[in-house]
Order: C-alpha cells, then sequence, then structure tokens
C-alpha cells in the first residue's frame, strides 16, 4: 500500500520554520523537524515536553512573540481552523507591496498598522489596503 504524504508548515522566511510530514501507513508515525532561533526552537522543545510529540493535542498559543504566532499558525492549520483573512498576493497595490511581506513584518514585531506602514511601505499613498492590514494584525497577534 502506497504511503500519503500530508504537510503543514509554517514559517518566517530565512528564520524559524516548522513542518509535519504526516505519512499516512500502518505506524501511523508523524515526522515533525523544526529549525530556527533560540526562542523558536525552545519554545518548540517546551511544547513537546509539556503536551508531548503528538502535535495534534497541542494548544493554541496566546503569545504575540514571532515563535508564538509562527506555532499558532502551524496549530491552527493542522487543526483545519486556520483562515488568514487576505486572500490576494498584493495588499497594497498603490506601492505594489506582497501580502506576505506585510505578513512578515507583523509576524516579526510590526503589530500595529504605523508600523507596518513603516516596515513595508504599505499603505502609504491612498491608504485603501489600510482596513485589510490592520485585519491581518488582528489575526496574526489578536
Amino acid at each position: 500500500m502506497e504511503s500519503a504524504k500530508k504537510l503543514v508548515e509554517a514559517k518566517v522566511d530565512g528564520r524559524d520554520q516548522i513542518k509535519l510530514e504526516s505519512l499516512d501507513s500502518q505506524d501511523g508515525k508523524n515526522k515533525v523537524s523544526f529549525i530556527g532561533c533560540f526562542e523558536f526552537t525552545q519554545l518548540v522543545k517546551n511544547y513537546r515536553a509539556t503536551f508531548g510529540n503528538d502535535v495534534y493535542k497541542w494548544p493554541v498559543p496566546t503569545g504575540t512573540s514571532h515563535a508564538e504566532i509562527v506555532i499558532r499558525e502551524f496549530v491552527l492549520k493542522l487543526k483545519g481552523t486556520w483562515d488568514y483573512p487576505y486572500k490576494d498576493d498584493e495588499i497594497c497595490h498603490c506601492r505594489h507591496v506582497k501580502t506576505k511581506t506585510v505578513d512578515q513584518a507583523i509576524v516579526n514585531g510590526a503589530h500595529t498598522h504605523e508600523l507596518a506602514s513603516r516596515w513595508t511601505g504599505c499603505s502609504t499613498a491612498c491608504g485603501t489596503c489600510k482596513p485589510d492590514v490592520e485585519k491581518i494584525i488582528k489575526y496574526r497577534v489578536g
């Protein structure tokens, strides 16, 4: 019988990443890999020590550090409840700012619209994208 693979991943480009490759096989074992900064790797290790290796049973983190935000995305994706609030590739059409650029800035600490604008250039022309940027901030950090 051939194994079906399911990949669930959350990451900050060039910084932190956690990935589950679920092998739908007789033994039902899952392989979780992670790499990143000290804070991120320690948080993943703490989750494993506290909640076990079954990542499907991990609780959703509620903090606002980049590590907690990335793990929250991972856990929500595992639970099938990840519903990112903005679907287009480009969020700021005036400045041609990609949604991913704004999202990565938010994960890395731009937790206000003003910081997201300063770090990425979004919403610095017409401001039409401001509500969407604020939705992403609210979704990511609450």
